[in-house]
């Protein structure tokens, strides 16, 4: 009864063991009654995309930063963690920019900083290339145009990172410059807009993202309260999914939930969008979803569903980093996580050698193998020895029992 005890035990120990290391495999969003169409979405999404992205790198940052911040998957998920090691070789190919034969993609940066941080992986910290390096450079504003720099502006601070020092600009001349596009009315606009194919929801939504994230008071606070107010009282359910998406994000960040704009649950303009497959497309003519469409209705879906369950919003990352992201690593927390994994095997082990240890010692004590004084097993030729030592033993006493009965 008391071994039977002890392979429960064990078994019971494993058990816990493997779950615990297969933890960062479990999937799925958790639904509290109040919002199962998003939660529902969610999930069919989250399926969709893990399927479908493999092997995610570069290109796959709306994807990565929707299933992050939804809660489908987490940091230790072995998706987030090959996004890293995608993203690591692409810079290394690359020469440590974003971007390929000799071209720098600054467009990209923001959300390569968003996705990395997303994953609980420092972007001023990563491995083939400080990523802030990208927005810190007057040229990344000329190069990759007006609404990447206020997007760079999100990437900033949505780990609260520190500017690169060896840049040209600062974080104030970044919020200065968003400000400068503050007009009377609520939007955020400049001239030569419509060249660049930027819409003013678009930029306004952007704008008010960016400018919460950085807590300053006064004229920005003012600035980007009245940039949601122009987005509640323009934004239609004719807007192009990018600008519906980026205004979900920047009401839910203003503290406005989406799902009552003006009676109307923007999260719904969406999700008419996804097939049975769990798949987006917005393109109603299309056959089929694809990883891009669904991405991007990801982050929507996902800032509404961390609004109403009151997380963080779903770029104020500091929630991953352990809101002192300076000081602790989550590359530490892997480490430590993996010692974790390491400790509980070792335990295992040890468990697993004291039973079938005891297991042999009475094996042994049943075939009169065992050495009690040494509390080992006899050898071979100690037990030839110690067999034929006891039949000398017995030998000879036989032999004096024999005489002592001759002598009576």
């Amino acid at each position: 009864m008391k071994n039977i005890k002890k392979i429960i035990t064990l078994v019971m120990a494993m058990v816990m063991a493997l779950s615990m290391v297969g933890c960062h495999y479990s999937v799925g969003v958790e639904d509290d009654g109040t919002q199962t169409h998003i939660v529902e979405s969610i999930n069919s999404a989250g399926k969709y995309l893990v399927d479908k992205i493999k092997s995610p790198s570069y290109g796959d940052e709306a994807a990565i930063i929707g299933l992050n911040r939804s809660t489908y998957i987490d940091y230790w998920h072995n998706r987030s963690e090959m996004y890293e090691q995608g993203l690591d070789n692409f810079l290394k190919h690359n020469g440590s920019y974003v971007g390929e034969k000799g071209e720098i993609y600054y467009d990209g940066y923001p959300e390569v900083i968003l996705a990395h941080t997303a994953i609980g992986v420092l972007a001023d910290k990563a491995s083939s290339a400080v990523l802030t390096q990208g927005i810190s450079y007057e040229e990344s504003k000329i190069n990759g145009g007006v609404l990447n720099w206020v997007e760079a502006l999100t990437a900033l601070e949505c780990g609260k990172y520190e500017i690169y020092e060896k840049g040209d600009v600062t974080r104030q001349s970044m919020i200065d410059f968003t400000m400068d596009m503050a007009c009377e009315d609520g939007a955020f606009r400049y001239d030569g807009m419509e060249d660049d194919d930027v819409t003013e929801v678009r930029l306004t939504a952007a704008a008010v993202t960016s400018l919460l994230l950085t807590e300053e008071g006064g004229e920005v606070e003012k600035a980007a309260k009245a940039g949601a107010e122009y987005l509640v009282a323009n934004i239609t359910e004719d807007a192009t999914p990018e600008e519906i998406v980026t205004t979900i994000i920047a009401l839910n960040t203003a503290g406005i939930s989406a799902m009552d704009v003006n009676g109307e649950d923007m999260t719904q303009w969406i999700i008419k969008f996804q097939r049975k497959d769990g798949s987006f497309s917005f393109d109603t003519t299309a056959k089929k979803g694809n990883t891009t469409d669904t991405g991007l209705a990801m982050l929507g879906l996902a800032s509404q569903y961390r609004f109403n369950t009151g997380m963080s919003s779903i770029y104020d990352m500091r929630d991953v980093l352990g809101a002192t992201h300076n000081k602790l690593s989550p590359l530490w927390q892997r480490n430590m996580r993996l010692m974790l994994y390491f400790l509980y095997g070792a335990i295992i082990l040890l468990i697993t050698l004291v039973i079938v240890a005891k297991f042999r010692v009475r094996k042994w004590k049943k075939l009169g193998i065992y050495d009690y004084e040494r509390n080992c097993m006899l050898l071979p030729h100690e037990v030839e020895e110690r067999d034929r030592r006891l039949a000398e033993e017995k030998a000879a006493a036989e032999l004096k029992a024999a005489e002592e009965k001759t002598e009576e």
